[in-house]
């Protein structure tokens, strides 16, 4: 072992940095069997960075299509929501010229007030279970109405709790008016097919209508009204207590969401390319790293780094630990501190002390003592 001359050790004992290249943290043996030897930007005709490029401007397409999908979601949300307004609190129409045939229904026509008069065929009455209302699991009450021709509409009159004995029974159900009466309703779709196609009683699990004419049987082929049922709002002579109304304010769907998702998307297509520049510039940074101009510039972006502002963070740590990380310069390795005003260099059997450097201040421990030969 070889015994450090005198001229290297003084150094050292006022806590200097010996070798300059401790200044600055770089690569060590970092091997690229493709890009190794390359300079400038030639890397970028590789494979692996035409992989990479490719891959880029696809995820960026995606996130486009995926942003247009939601822009139109959230317009298409905006125009349910002008046909509810409108349609919402509307006069009612009577049911020949809202629905002229038993299959009629078109989406403008959501929650239209439509006007029916017949008599409630109470026997035939169904309930769909597991409907919310208020946050609570219970049943809507489904009683068909049998109108002057013959023809029969679906009238959902309400909201019934489960039963205090049996969850999975509805409620005590209050009869619905017999003899003629006169409804208001509001139009609803008939709604897709979920769970078993069997009735478990009277019970449905969706109000597909298509279903809900098979389960009432009897004498309805050709005369049940399969484009849309309708939500009671009204109805003269009124139904005893009970049943809690489907729906007593104008729904709304959320636009916002659909438009926020939508610049989300397209923020997220920009950052794919802000993540392949900033791969770009570390590769060309790594494989330029002895081209004197790169090494300059290197050097500028380190005194830079140095001359900013110490964080609160590193405050608190330098407080906390009596030290900070040299990587904040560059070094790799080593603690330091920073101090206010420059100090003289300490005797040489003095603890570590901190002396000013031209840009940093530097923290460094003594060398061990070495045997005399």
């Amino acid at each position: 072992m070889n015994t450090p001359s005198r001229a290297e050790v003084e150094p050292r004992r006022s806590a200097e940095l010996v070798r300059p290249s401790l200044r600055r943290a770089g690569p060590v043996a970092v091997y690229d069997t493709v890009t190794e030897g390359m300079t400038g930007r030639q890397f970028l005709r590789t494979r692996r960075w035409f992989a990479l490029i490719a891959s880029a401007f696809i995820f960026a397409v995606a996130c486009g299509f995926l942003a247009n999908w939601q822009f139109d979601r959230g317009q298409q949300a905006s125009a349910d929501n002008s046909i509810v307004a409108t349609n919402f609190a509307a006069t009612p129409l009577p049911i020949e010229q809202a629905l002229p045939t038993l299959g009629s229904y078109d989406p403008s026509q959501s929650w239209q007030r439509v006007s029916i008069a017949g008599e409630y065929r109470s026997d035939d009455e169904l309930v769909a279970r597991n409907r919310s209302n208020g946050g609570e699991n219970g049943f809507e009450v489904l009683t068909p109405l049998q109108l002057a021709n013959g023809s029969v509409f679906l009238v959902d009159r309400g909201w019934v709790a489960p039963s205090a004995n049996d969850p999975l029974a509805p409620g005590s159900i209050p009869p619905a008016p017999t003899g003629t009466v006169e409804v208001a309703v509001q139009l609803r779709p008939s709604e897709a097919p979920q769970g078993s196609a069997t009735a478990a009683g009277n019970q449905i699990t969706s109000i597909t209508l298509s279903r809900v004419q098979q389960e009432i049987g009897g004498d309805l082929a050709g005369a049940f009204y399969t484009g849309a049922y309708g939500v009671l709002t009204a109805q003269s002579p009124a139904a005893g207590a009970g049943l809690a109304p489907i729906q007593t304010t104008m729904p709304v769907e959320d636009i916002g969401t659909h438009y926020s998702y939508a610049i989300q998307w397209m923020f997220f297509g920009l950052l794919g390319f802000v993540a392949l520049g900033l791969g770009m510039r570390s590769e060309f940074r790594r494989l330029n790293s002895d081209d004197p101009e790169e090494r300059e510039r290197a050097a500028d972006r380190l005194r830079k780094r140095a001359k900013k502002p110490f964080t609160d963070e590193e405050l608190e740590d330098e407080e906390i630990d009596g030290f900070l990380p040299l990587t904040r310069w560059g070094i790799a390795g080593g603690t330091a501190r920073a101090i206010s005003s420059p100090i003289s260099a300490p005797a040489p059997s003095s603890a570590p002390a901190a002396v000013q450097s031209p840009e940093v201040f530097v923290l460094e421990a003594p060398p061990e003592p070495r045997p005399e030969r």
